[in-house]
């Protein structure tokens, strides 16, 4: 990814200025405190421009509908102190005018507004896009006095420029740089450092960024300083410029360049390039929040599991007091009250030693040791019981991170991040479209996602339709729908459908899968969980 350069925000301005002259601010929105959004109103057509100042994703554009959903902009439930500060001054006020001044990543906005004794006056926003030092600046031009910062900077965070309200607004250090327009070829030539051409002519003239620069240097074969002077200046002089975007969207370009897709305008190219990234880094974040909240979770249940399976290694021990009892018993006669221990013969005829209570009958000790019996063997029952649910807890988070890892949908992915935070997730049968084959009269429904699969099971399956689903593994719900017909599905048809569920699984690429079937009305939903559940009288295929 590259960042939003002076280049790029020049020609922004040229291309939307006419429709910024005259135009009215209907209504201002913060989703975050890095990012506005201005609904525009001019010449018949309301547009909405978006001004994002986070360090990573600066820049400023019309964003489509589209492109606005991919940024999963979601506003707070109240509105943030800066956003209030500007629907007080610029809301439904009137823009005189816009302007960048030259050289600078700087958009200012200015307004015509009356204050309260109906004086006329004139504010001016400063969208400064720099980086880390990005800020939004609201100050009355006429005073020079700054009414209000998206980020107030104080002299602990900077020594060089200070911005708050009250105090005066001053532009940034200017750039020690040069117009290559005013440069001839041997002032260019003596100033290039051979080793690091697009660096350094980068960091010596105004608007060439290093990758621009060494975009150029890349094209011009075999490779001469004066050929990349004139292909330079022509690019700057030029105002036929080609917006487009790499086919990989690593870079955009303000020319044109092979292996990219044109754009058709400066600010498409923006709204594309800048929402693409953002999307992107919204998906890894979810994402990441949601897969280290399972690894959390099975951590837990596999340490569980470990002491689960602990409890049910006492079985043994349980079978050892039971025969003790049994032989105390056939051997009542052998022992008197009093004894600590008795050499016995087993129903093997191995003699082995028995620690009795002196204080209790032969038959109270036989007893002792039935009820030690009873209370570990009904122990070892509970255990066996915890742990098939802890396996099912185990597979449930295996497929949160399964569906996590195998879509990109923001929308998807927000259902399972609220899912496993114990939120409310609304199951709309009309939001839901689940795809399906038929096959030998069949209809065979995949879900391919938590959501998916528990519309199969909740709304789409019926009791007597067959039910698929990986052993032990996390994939897909599969449904074979019989239509209340009386057959059973033929092996045909069983078998299409676990190759199904295994295209649909994490166990995809494994050279032979155990697939589980059952009938509809044999799987029962568990803990208010989507598609968590539990089944039985299943049978088993390998595909």
């Amino acid at each position: 990814m590259i960042n939003f350069d002076a280049l790029t925000l020049k020609l922004f301005y040229e291309e939307t200025k006419d429709f910024f002259f005259g135009a009215k601010i209907q209504k201002i929105q913060q989703p975050t405190r890095s990012e506005l959004i201005f609904h525009i109103r001019n010449i018949g057509e309301t547009r909405k421009l978006y001004i994002n100042f986070n360090p990573n994703f600066y820049h400023i554009c019309f964003m489509s509908k589209e492109n606005e959903n991919k940024r999963n902009l979601v506003l707070p439930k109240s509105a943030l102190m800066f956003c209030m500060l500007l629907r007080k001054y610029i809301q439904n006020a009137k823009i005189i005018k816009v302007e960048v001044p030259k050289y600078e990543r700087i958009f200012e906005i200015y307004f015509e507004y009356y204050d309260e004794l109906n004086e006329k006056s004139q504010l001016c926003l400063a969208i400064e896009l720099m980086g880390k030092y990005s800020n939004v600046i609201l100050y009355n031009y006429d005073t020079n006095v700054i009414i209000g910062c998206a980020h107030n900077v104080s002299a602990e965070k900077s020594r060089e420029r200070e911005l708050y309200g009250m105090l005066p607004y001053v532009y940034p250090s200017k750039q020690k740089k040069k117009n290559l327009l005013k440069t001839d070829f041997a002032t260019f030539k003596s100033t290039i450092d051979a080793e690091n051409i697009a660096i350094s002519i980068a960091s010596k003239y105004h608007y060439l960024t290093t990758s621009l620069v060494q975009d150029i240097i890349d094209t011009i074969k075999p490779f001469n300083l004066q050929k990349l002077f004139d292909k330079l200046t022509e690019i700057l002089k030029n105002n036929d410029f080609n917006p487009c975007i790499s086919n990989d969207y690593s870079k955009y370009y303000v020319i044109r360049y092979e292996n990219t897709f044109d754009c058709g305008d400066i600010n498409s190219m923006i709204d594309e390039y800048f929402s693409f990234h953002q999307e992107k880094q919204i998906i890894q974040n979810v994402k990441n929040k949601i897969v280290k909240y399972s690894n959390a979770q099975l951590n837990k249940l596999y340490g569980l599991k470990i002491k689960q399976e602990q409890q049910i290694s006492k079985l043994n021990k349980a079978l050892e007091y039971k025969n003790k009892a049994d032989i105390i018993m056939s051997n009542l006669y052998c022992i008197k009250q009093g004894q600590k221990d008795a050499e016995l013969f087993d129903f093997e005829g191995n003699k082995i030693s028995i620690e009795l209570d002196e204080n209790k009958t032969p038959t109270e000790n036989a007893n002792k040791y039935y009820a030690l019996y009873k209370k570990t063997k009904t122990a070892f029952g509970h255990a066996s019981e915890m742990v098939k649910e802890t396996d099912s807890q185990i597979l449930y988070f295996e497929e949160i991170k399964y569906f996590t890892e195998s879509t990109d949908n923001v929308e998807e992915l927000n259902d399972i991040y609220n899912e496993i935070n114990e939120e409310q997730v609304e199951i709309k049968e009309k939001q839901q479209i689940v795809e399906y084959i038929e096959y030998l009269g069949y209809k065979i429904y995949v879900g391919k996602n938590k959501k998916q699969n528990d519309y199969i099971l909740s709304k789409l399956s019926s009791a007597e339709d067959i039910w698929f689903h990986p052993l032990n593994a996390a994939g897909a719900h599969v449904i074979v729908k019989r239509n209340n017909t009386k057959e059973e599905p033929d092996e045909k048809v069983i078998l299409k459908a676990a190759q199904l569920t295994k295209e649909y699984s994490s166990q995809k690429n494994n050279s032979k899968t155990p697939i589980i079937y059952t009938k509809r009305k044999y799987v029962k939903k568990a803990n208010n969980k989507l598609a968590f559940v539990t089944y039985k009288n299943e049978s088993e295929i390998v595909v």
